[in-house]
């Protein structure tokens, strides 16, 4: 005997709630690890320009870049020897999984990863200050997972 099972898609509503609830969840881990250690916004050094940053009143472009932008705040936590971020790259992980999620529900095209070369290069030629470009990039990841809830509900392109 074949069985055949089939599911009911889970409403999109369901999964932008629970994007918001992680990303949350995140800057609530951001905020508890970066207690301890504050650095300057106003830090600049070359190659800063490769780390997302959300200071402009520009909304979020589209499913495909908050992807990649969370892809590229993954790659530079984890390539640092941050203390303690094992969760929070999780849950960027995780997020990455409900941003495709959301995607797919509107037909988007599977989104092709983007040439990291450059931030490779910045991050071993930085390595004297990864404890900065740490802090930096989880400043940067709070303040973009910010805008992240302020604006899913308005992201409808891929």
């Amino acid at each position: 005997m074949l069985h055949l099972c089939y599911s009911w898609p889970v409403p999109v509503d369901k999964v932008k709630n629970e994007a918001k609830l992680l990303a949350q969840t995140t800057i609530i881990r951001i905020e508890k690890h970066t207690d301890q250690f504050k650095v300057s916004p106003n830090v600049v050094f070359s190659g800063l320009e490769l780390i997302p940053d959300s200071s402009s009143d520009k909304a979020l472009d589209s499913l495909g870049s908050v992807e990649e932008n969370l892809g590229i705040f993954q790659e530079i936590l984890s390539s640092l020897p941050v203390d303690n971020v094992d969760q929070i790259l999780a849950d960027i992980v995780n997020l990455q999984i409900i941003i495709r999620s959301l995607a797919v529900s509107i037909r988007c095209a599977p989104f092709k990863s983007r040439n990291t070369g450059q931030l490779e290069n910045f991050l071993k030629n930085n390595s004297t200050f990864q404890f900065t470009i740490g802090n930096v990039a989880l400043d940067r990841l709070q303040k973009y997972l910010l805008k992240l809830i302020r604006n899913l509900d308005q992201l409808k392109k891929c």
